[in-house]
């Protein structure tokens, strides 16, 4: 569906290339006027990591309409490339703008996915920051959300956006095998924003982010994500000129061993 944007390749993910303004204009808010079905990936390091190890993940993503730069390591790693991205559009800040542009134009909010706690607290708080937001209804990530009965009962409510805040990987499968059962809907996998908008989780301050250091203000807060972040290390680490072959060399013939 991607007629708008040129786009960057990294690591066999083609990232659209334009601001969360141009995209909020020229694509949601026309999306939702029309009644068109979307499905929108927000990639970070370590979920292009993810799509390196799983042949079906890989096919999940490459399903997508848009493939967003969520993380300043998309964008780093395009800079590397000599083909930069114009700005990293954050999973946290399109939901956020989505939901008041749903609340001021009466469009429904499918909230899906975080814990029990986490999902009726993001509910609770997104009424309150978004006076007016419909909301078409919520469950959390541990119910049975792949029976036939709830995703029944979920298509009935016709939700204008469905926030997947399942987890990478198994956000993105949910999305892949039920979207066909929507006959509108801009579903976008969110990872922890459910987590983030509940008020469970903290978002890194604006002086860390814009010195880069949103991942170790997360490991600081949630320790066991260590072996998360070097997933992200080892991304970075496979742009670096000399550094990255050799990498690529030794995960080949370890491959290689293991057959």
């Amino acid at each position: 569906m991607n007629k708008h944007y040129g786009t960057v390749l990294i690591m066999g993910l083609n990232f659209i290339n334009t601001t969360m303004h141009s995209f909020l204009n020229e694509t949601i808010y026309p999306l939702l006027e029309s009644k068109e079905k979307c499905f929108i990936v927000t990639a970070n390091p370590e979920l292009v990591m993810g799509t390196r190890e799983s042949s079906e993940f890989k096919h999940h993503v490459d399903s997508a309409d848009y493939v967003l730069p969520d993380g300043i390591g998309i964008i780093n790693a395009a800079k590397i490339k000599g083909m930069p991205l114009r700005e990293r559009i954050s999973g946290v800040d399109l939901t956020q703008a989505m939901l008041e542009y749903a609340a001021k134009n009466d469009y429904s909010v499918f909230f899906l996915g975080a814990k029990k706690d986490s999902n009726q607290k993001a509910v609770k708080n997104a009424k309150k920051t978004f006076p007016g937001l419909i909301v078409a209804g919520h469950e959390h990530g541990y119910a049975d959300i792949t029976s036939e009965s709830f995703i029944d009962s979920m298509v009935a409510t016709r939700p204008d956006i469905i926030l997947v805040a399942l987890g990478m990987q198994r956000q993105e499968k949910w999305i892949f095998d039920n979207i066909n059962r929507f006959d509108k809907g801009i579903f976008i996998g969110v990872g922890g924003t459910l987590d983030v908008m509940s008020g469970n989780v903290k978002r890194a301050p604006k002086i860390w982010i814009t010195l880069q250091l949103e991942w170790l203000y997360r490991l600081i807060q949630e320790p066991k994500r260590f072996f998360r972040i070097l997933k992200v290390m080892e991304f970075m680490l496979l742009h670096v000129p000399i550094v990255g072959p050799i990498i690529q060399k030794l995960k080949f013939n370890e491959n290689r061993k293991k057959r």
